[in-house]
């Protein structure tokens, strides 16, 4: 005889449990196609979620970016490239990375001048990020990173017109997410994003 329920249904989410930022809504085809050797589907699509421990400013811009992006039809699944670009000053040994220097050269605008007392807060934040030993993104509103618009994983360049900053918590995450989202899926595949609000 099966027992009858007798305490409601749970209503809120299980503690310690973490709520996902970016999911593939055709994820079994995917992973069906690559496990049995199958032909995979045209397009995957890519749903994003808001998550409570996000800037929501941020992620709304970043997600109406990709669904813009998405209906071009821009994005696709590809390896990132990022660039190394040498050091201007033959004295500095090595490269350094696109976003690095784009943080350097938003400093350096911010200080000139009086600037730098209106913009006090971003100023910080920007100096925060180059030191991630003493100032760890362990969540929202610690540390901007420079974001790239049209992620180098969907098929975007590292360049410095599609750059722009955002929160790193929430940069990073998702970032991490729509990767891990997209892991099953082969080079090449274009991608559709829809948002779930």
């Amino acid at each position: 005889m099966v027992k009858r329920r007798t305490n409601p249904p749970r209503q809120t989410q299980a503690a310690g449990a973490k709520i996902i930022s970016a999911l593939l809504e055709n994820k079994d085809a995917f992973r069906t196609a690559k496990t049995t050797g199958g032909t995979p589907p045209k397009k995957a699509v890519l749903v994003l979620r808001n998550r409570p421990d996000f800037v929501k400013k941020d992620f709304d811009r970043k997600a109406a970016d990709l669904v813009r992006l998405g209906q071009e039809g821009k994005l696709v699944k590809t390896k990132p490239v990022r660039r190394q670009l040498a050091h201007r000053d033959p004295n500095k040994p090595g490269t350094r990375k696109t976003t690095t220097i784009f943080r350097d050269r938003i400093i350096r605008q911010l200080n000139k001048g009086q600037n730098y007392m209106s913009n006090k807060e971003l100023v910080q934040a920007l100096y925060r990020g180059k030191d991630p030993k003493r100032f760890p993104v362990t969540g929202p509103g610690v540390t901007v990173d420079p974001d790239h618009i049209h992620e180098l994983q969907l098929g975007g360049t590292d360049t410095y017109d599609n750059l722009r900053l955002m929160d790193a918590w929430t940069n990073r995450e998702i970032g991490r997410e729509i990767d891990r989202a997209l892991e099953d899926v082969p080079y090449g595949t274009e991608i559709i994003v829809k948002v779930i609000p």
